[in-house]
């Protein structure tokens, strides 16, 4: 859900809420992302990644292709990268196919919503619930 005050920028609420929580916003350019206590990335039974805010709150849950590198690196450092936001380059937009949505559009995508300020991260912890 996006918000405009009068003479600001439009924000989205959800992606407000998660730097009241502490991820950091995601600027175009240089960006200072930390490690964020209490926040974490959990891997549930069936294979998906929920991003739990410290309150226990689920910001978001997503099914992803496995990749066993990706997960034993989690698992070794114990701690993830993780970006937070509607425009990630994630998602295949409505009427688009996967054809379509290449990874050129997916980094337009992503840069776009950096610039308007649409994305928050961290450095969280990750979990291994399986």
């Amino acid at each position: 859900m996006m918000s405009q005050l009068p003479g600001s920028e439009p924000r989205e609420i959800q992606v407000e809420g998660s730097i009241a929580a502490g991820l950091r916003r995601f600027p175009r350019g240089i960006a200072d992302l930390r490690t964020v206590s209490g926040w974490g990335l959990h891997r549930l039974a069936d294979g998906q990644l929920e991003l739990r805010s410290p309150d226990g709150g689920v910001y978001s849950r997503i099914a992803v292709p496995s990749s066993p590198d990706w997960y034993s690196a989690a698992l070794h450092h114990r701690y993830v990268l993780c970006f937070y936001g509607p425009q990630l380059g994630v998602r295949i937009p409505p009427g688009s196919t996967p054809e379509q949505y290449t990874d050129a559009k997916r980094l337009e995508e992503f840069r776009t919503a950096r610039g308007r300020g649409l994305g928050a991260g961290g450095i969280i912890a990750y979990h291994n619930n399986r």
